[in-house]
Formats: C-alpha cells, structure tokens, sequence
C-alpha cells in the first residue's frame, strides 16, 4: 500500500478526499477496537484478546501510511504538522485500548457493570469520530459538529461514572482490589478524554480547512 501511495503522489497536490479518507481508516480502526475491548470485557475470550493485538498492529500501519502519504505529497488541504497530530492522537487511541486489555489480563481484573459502561460510551464516541469524519468528506457540517458535541458530553459522562466508581471502591476490603479498580477505572477515564482530544483537534481542522 505504502509502495503505491509512493508512485501516485510524490510531488503533487493531494485532493482533500484522499486524505481525509486515510483519516477515517485510522478512525474505523479505532472503532473495531473498541467493539473487540467491549466484547472481551464481557467475555474474557483470548481469541478476542488476540484480535485486539493485532488491530493495534494495523492501526500503527494506517498511521504510517498516512504520514507516508502525507510527507509525499506537495500541496496538502491543510498544515501537514496538523495532520500528523491528528493522526497521532487518533492512534493514542488503539493504543491505549491495548493497554486495557493487557490490564485485565496482567493482572486477572474482572470488569465491573459500571466499568463495562464507561467502555461502551468510549466505543460510541470512537464510533461518531468515523462517521464524523464521514460527514466531512460529504461536506455535512451539521452531522460533523453535532458528532463532536455528543463526544464531548459522553467524556463528562465517563467522567462521572469514573467518580462513582471511586466512591464504590471505597468499600472494598482488599487494598490490591481498591488499586486495581482505581487504576483500571482510570485508564477508561483516560480513554475518554484521549477520545475528547481528538474530537478537539478534529474540530480545530476543520475550521483550519474552511477555504
């Protein structure tokens, strides 16, 4: 792939589309991410655990073939140190469900009602970052803004169930479970903002790409 991105771009303009389509790749990956983490959360199956390895590897494979693509290309629709960020903190994201997952197992933790929650409402909001970006290339400026409000809201919401679940950790007898908890409940917080984050810098793009 990076090969042929190689001899159809070098030292041209970039048509906007083809970026941005890069981008969604990125942010679909994501998505099959956290479908695999919710349903290893529910199910603890090693195949599953598997599948998340080997969709963070592809996800680091997506990113480098848009920096490739990117760095090859003689006029892109916006700063190229912009597109890098954004690819980055949009791989942050697969990165750090992978780290979840190797949390679980490192240390045999079994999720929570409310942990498997905060889970899902990060699965949704990586969701509305493809079809964000989808809006985007379709030009739906509504859909795009309207996706990247209900991020935000589903970060305040994962906020909150991170600080009840602190507050339920309380009770715990065992301080290992208490650490656990707080360190697992965390690391879903932390993927709700890394997901805020990117839904910042893809709003930021986009009024950065208004001509």
């Amino acid at each position: 792939m990076t090969e042929k991105i190689k001899k159809k771009s070098f030292f041209r303009s970039c048509p906007d589309t083809e970026v941005y389509d890069l981008l969604k790749g990125q942010c679909a990956q994501g998505s099959l991410s956290a479908d695999l983490f919710v349903q290893f959360m529910h199910t603890l199956d090693p195949d599953t655990a598997d599948r998340i390895e080997e969709a963070e590897k592809t996800a680091d494979r997506k990113r480098e073939t848009l920096i490739y693509y990117v760095e090859n290309t003689f006029i892109t629709p916006v700063s190229r140190h912009y597109l890098f960020n954004l690819s980055r903190v949009i791989d942050d994201l697969t990165d750090e469900i992978k780290d979840l997952k190797d949390f679980i197992q490192f240390f045999d933790y079994r999720p929570t009602p409310k942990n498997i929650e905060m889970a899902e409402i990060n699965r949704d909001s990586i969701h509305i970052l493809e079809e964000s970006v989808g809006a985007w290339i379709s030009s739906d400026d509504d859909r795009f803004w309207k996706g990247m409000i209900r991020i935000k809201k589903n970060e305040n919401k994962v906020k909150r169930l991170f600080w009840e679940n602190i507050r339920e950790i309380e009770g715990e007898d065992s301080i290992r479970d208490i650490i656990s908890s707080r360190e697992f409940c965390r690391d879903l917080n932390s993927l709700a903002n890394k997901t805020g984050k990117v839904a910042d810098r893809l709003g930021d793009l986009r009024i950065k790409s208004i001509k």
